[in-house]
């Protein structure tokens, strides 16, 4: 096998490689000069097979970094993310602990500053809820919660907005609990916010 042309994908760190006269692949230009790729090059199948799974990996952590490096990302998402980008298992194992290393990835963090961000318009239940289905563990979750409170003024405020214009009658202060619960407040918080709007009690309607 001959290597004959290396040529630039655009002005990308990507080079087209032909071999024997023929299109076989991609290489990031680190791994082309890392193991000294030159045209005319004579290579064997098992040599090349090993250079192009180094292109891979690399190909997949600098695709993690560029992901990572436009808003915070959970590890479930990179990996999620790479998958879908055809990678193989080994070069995503890889990638994520390059980021874990270089402190791109935390969970923690990521918890800690989802939560900071929506506490003012969610409850915890919503909060923990979607924190799961972004791949964070439960232990992370639980630890990032355990001082958690929700702002009865917070809850008041979206409370006064749902009301505004509305009169408030049976049905519209069943619904308002509803909308209050849906945000993931907890129950006994929804209750004292809704009797403040409610003067005259809830216990014949929630």
């Amino acid at each position: 096998m001959i290597i004959t042309d290396l040529v630039q994908k655009g002005e990308s760190e990507l080079y087209k490689v032909y071999i024997d006269d023929k299109y076989v692949c991609l290489l990031q230009a680190e791994t082309i000069v890392k193991n000294k790729i030159k045209k005319g090059q004579e290579i064997d199948i098992q040599t090349f097979d090993k250079i192009f799974y180094q292109s891979q990996i690399l190909a997949c952590k600098n695709h993690a970094i560029m992901y990572v490096s436009k808003c915070l990302k959970t590890q479930k998402q990179v990996e999620t993310y790479l998958k879908q980008k055809g990678y193989a298992d080994e070069a995503i194992k890889n990638a994520i602990g390059a980021l874990l290393e270089y402190g791109y990835l935390n969970d923690k963090y990521y918890a800690e500053c989802f939560i900071k961000s929506k506490k003012s318009a969610k409850g915890i239940n919503y909060i923990k809820n979607a924190l799961r289905l972004k791949g964070i563990k439960s232990d992370i979750i639980d630890e990032v919660a355990k001082n958690f409170e929700s702002d009865l003024n917070d809850i008041s405020l979206i409370a006064k907005k749902y009301l505004k214009n509305k009169q408030i009658d049976k049905n519209t202060k069943q619904k308002l609990f509803r909308h209050l619960l849906s945000k993931g407040f907890n129950f006994d918080k929804v209750n004292k916010v809704v009797n403040m709007f409610v003067k005259e009690g809830n216990d014949d309607w929630y």
